[in-house]
């Protein structure tokens, strides 16, 4: 071996002499140019003549070099077309490249892959990168049928549509905002076509065949013998062809894949029975072919139902389901559903109602139920002109708003869609299975093909029939679908308890934890302030208007809290120079006079929170805010330390604040630390493991991306869930043990699925290859694996 270090850039196209001198055939060439590219490589010499890269149609993969290994990978890939011959060049130019950009995930685009039905489309699927090195990470969402795609600069979102088209799936390009449902219908109805199709063909071949086996003979005989065979031609041309591009995708791709054999039994069926046909002699086996395809075909719609009902989240529908609006229009209204609200339009909402979109409160007050965004179950007032957010819910009746944006564009829209991309992030288990499900394809393939082969020298064609009924029959399709298909029911569990899951993978860290960290404000106390008491004791209705005002468009809790204690006046003073200083207070001038509400440093109890109001410097009163422990925060503590549970108050609060709500809670003195800042909580929990913190999405993010498992109870659930793994919507530490509970459903329905699919396998295996299931009846009980597991999934979640 020696080194050699490329003289020139690739870009002067220059070769050393001693390519023109030992290789006048230029078959270095590319070598060279693979050295060009990756200089200072080492390159054997020796084997110049014999490199699979620089001399094609070696027999033995030789490589001079590491580099012209890589170029030889580079070439078996799917070749990039020019933009004459790439269907989808469109897809490169900048207005569609913007349209479909994801740039707030962790992909850039997003594909729907119609035609993915099996684990086995997931993993040809994820090989993207090894057909087009532009792409750097291809993650396949089963549920949705979805391929996420990383695509590197400079490459082409034309190319990789084309790779996939080139895969056997019709790639659909889809933007942030856009709906599955239509590319659902879209898939739903070719599928039903194909199945209508071969329905009706096995259905009329049967009439067909009924009479020949009840002896019919001669002519007749011959004449239904032909039409079953004209019957079978459109399951054959048209029914089928999913089966030859998952066969041919097998064929070229190496992936090990059922619809191989599937399409293998079909066409040798056909050839045989039109061989016998042709002869006039000889057994004809239209009817059970047609009868195959139907049912094969038949489970596969099942399969992909269940996946795009209970794999996909969708929990955009789930918010605002039927949901309907009063549209204001001059002197107009009109009833619409909420996906037709567009920026702009004036709703008149109802008691109960949610906003479908941010929006701006045209009426001079509403009470909003904040408990999706903040956790509080107490209701908060709002003000005319401030913004109110999408899914909080309206508790008054008829309140006017102007909505800002479209629901998509809005801060849940876009979080609710970022959690649909990432729901079914691939977990420990379904990894395992994902695995397991590979090795039972090659496990149950070697078993067929060595039982054929052993067999055949006793009866070919029964041999052959076992072989594929033991194929059919153990089709890891239920094994690889048990998992996603539990993890998608523990997520909706969850959404309808309260509870927001950034992804699958919390459930199964949950049952790792021993240690729980509790932040205290929002999460051992309520979380929100209220007016305990005022010096002087009774403050005047004007004052009360004055302040009111002052605080009118705040969005601090103190504001929130006296908007809660005073009635809100019909007319309310104008603030002039009204200014807003964070942590500080608020002012402005009403008559003339310069009003400020001033956060004092100090108050004469440790517990409170005060605030004083002054007119010209002059000291009008002072207000006392208290924020109270929770009523189940002591029992949830009590019953986590009966779970063997290590519980610990970490919080920026004073030290004897601190002390005395870990005193009233049950937590140990020496577990609970005041006066932290958000680093210092970090530190504590990175000190333990198998850690849970629950706190402020906001002030402890540090600490809740520190821990095993991260969970907001308070705070804006879009900052939230950008450090957290798990978001509370509502109050309370009684979403905790509903998590707990959900993940232990989820390990018990996980581990029995597992089960069921492993020994209906070994058992269906054992009986196919004895003869006891032909390859029809195979077809028939293959979906019945899937059914068994889609129960024990539902009946596990009930």
């Amino acid at each position: 071996m020696q080194r050699f270090t490329a003289p020139v850039p690739l870009a002067e196209n220059r070769f050393p002499d001693y390519f023109l001198e030992h290789d006048p055939d230029h078959i270095g060439v590319g070598m060279l140019m693979a050295h060009l590219r990756h200089p200072g490589d080492t390159m054997n010499t020796a084997n110049l003549h014999e490199c699979a890269y620089c001399r094609a149609g070696t027999t033995e993969p030789v490589y001079c070099c590491s580099a012209c290994e890589t170029l030889d990978l580079h070439v078996r890939q799917i070749p990039v077309l020019s933009e004459q011959q790439n269907p989808y060049a469109y897809l490169d130019q900048p207005e569609f490249r913007r349209l479909y950009s994801h740039d707030k995930q962790d992909f850039n685009f997003l594909f729907f892959a119609e035609g993915l039905h099996c684990s086995s489309c997931v993993h040809l699927l994820e090989k993207l990168p090894e057909f087009y090195d532009r792409i750097a990470m291809a993650r396949v969402n089963f549920g949705q049928s979805t391929v996420a795609v990383k695509l590197a600069e400079g490459g082409s979102l034309a190319q990789v549509a084309h790779v996939i088209a080139e895969l056997g799936y019709k790639p659909s390009p889809l933007a942030a905002q856009d709906n599955l449902a239509a590319r659902y219908q879209s898939e739903n109805r070719s599928f039903l076509k194909r199945i209508a199709v071969a329905g009706f063909c096995a259905g009329n071949t049967m009439l067909f065949v009924i009479p020949v086996y009840s002896g019919l003979a001669g002519t007749w005989a011959t004449v239904f013998n032909w039409l079953s065979f004209a019957l079978f031609l459109p399951i054959l041309l048209y029914s089928a062809q999913p089966f030859y591009k998952g066969a041919w995708n097998s064929l070229k791709y190496k992936v090990i894949n059922v619809d191989l054999p599937i399409a293998i039994a079909m066409l040798s069926g056909f050839a045989l029975s039109t061989a016998n046909l042709v002869r006039g002699d000889g057994d004809i086996y239209f009817d059970s072919t047609a009868s195959f395809m139907f049912f094969i075909l038949s489970a596969r719609y099942l399969l992909k139902r269940v996946q795009q009902n209970y794999l996909s989240p969708s929990r955009m529908k789930s918010f605002f389901q039927m949901e309907k609006y009063e549209r204001i229009s001059g002197d107009t209204s009109a009833v619409i559903p909420w996906s037709s609200v567009n920026a702009g339009d004036v709703l008149k909402l109802k008691q109960g109602q949610s906003l479908p979109s941010d929006a701006t409160l045209l009426s001079s007050h509403a009470t909003l139920d904040m408990s999706l965004f903040n956790g509080e179950s107490l209701p908060k007032v709002f003000s005319s002109g401030m913004t109110l957010f999408a899914g909080t819910k309206i508790l008054d009746d008829g309140v006017l708003v102007r909505m800002n944006l479209q629901f998509s564009e809005s801060k849940l829209g876009q979080l609710l869609q970022q959690l649909d991309h990432g729901a079914l992030k691939k977990s420990r288990f379904i990894a395992l299975t994902d695995r397991l499900a590979q090795w039972l394809i090659i496990t149950v393939f070697s078993i067929a093909v060595l039982f054929f082969i052993a067999y055949a020298s006793i009866d070919i064609s029964e041999a052959f029939n076992r072989s594929l009924a033991l194929i059919v029959l153990a089709c890891p399709c239920a094994l690889a679908f048990g998992s996603p298909l539990t993890f998608g029911l523990a997520l909706k569990k969850s959404q309808r308890l309260g509870i927001l899951l950034k992804d699958a993978t919390s459930l199964e860290r949950m049952l790792e934890v021993k240690n729980i960290f509790f932040d205290k404000t929002g999460t051992l106390t309520e979380g929100h302030l209220s007016l305990s008491h005022s010096e002087p004791a009774i403050i005047s209705p004007r004052l009360q208007a004055n302040i009111l005002a002052l605080e009118a468009t705040s969005y601090h809790p103190l504001a929130f809290a006296l908007r809660q204690a005073w009635p809100h006046p019909e007319f309310m003073p104008a603030v002039q120079n009204a200014q807003e200083i964070l942590g500080k207070g608020v002012k402005g001038l009403i008559d003339g006079k310069l009003y400020e509400i001033r956060h004092l440093s100090e108050s004469t109890h440790e517990d409170e929170t005060a605030i004083e109001v002054l007119c010209d410097g002059q000291s009008l009163c002072r207000l006392y805010f208290l924020d109270e422990l929770r009523q189940d925060s002591a029992q949830a503590v009590q019953e986590l330390n009966k779970r063997g549970m290590n519980c610990f108050l970490l919080s920026g609060d004073k030290k004897s604040r601190v002390y005395q709500a870990a005193n009233q809670c049950g937590i140990a003195r020496e577990n609970a630390h005041g006066e932290l800042f958000p680093e210092d909580k970090k530190d504590i929990l990175i000190r333990h493991k198998n850690t849970c913190m629950i706190g402020d999405g906001a002030n402890d993010s540090l600490s809740l991306q520190a821990a095993d498992v991260g969970i907001a109870v308070k705070g804006s659930v879009d900052l939230s869930l950008n450090s957290a793994d798990v978001y509370f919507t509502r109050g309370g530490l009684s979403p905790f043990f509903d998590l707990l509970k959900i993940s232990e459903q989820t390990q018990n329905v996980l581990k029995r699925n597992l089960g069921i699919s492993l020994t209906y396998n070994t058992i269906g295996g054992i009986l196919a290859l004895a003869g006891f299931i032909d390859p029809l009846m195979a077809a028939i009980l293959m979906p019945i694996s899937s059914v068994v597991i889609i129960l024990s999934s539902l009946w596990g979640f009930r």
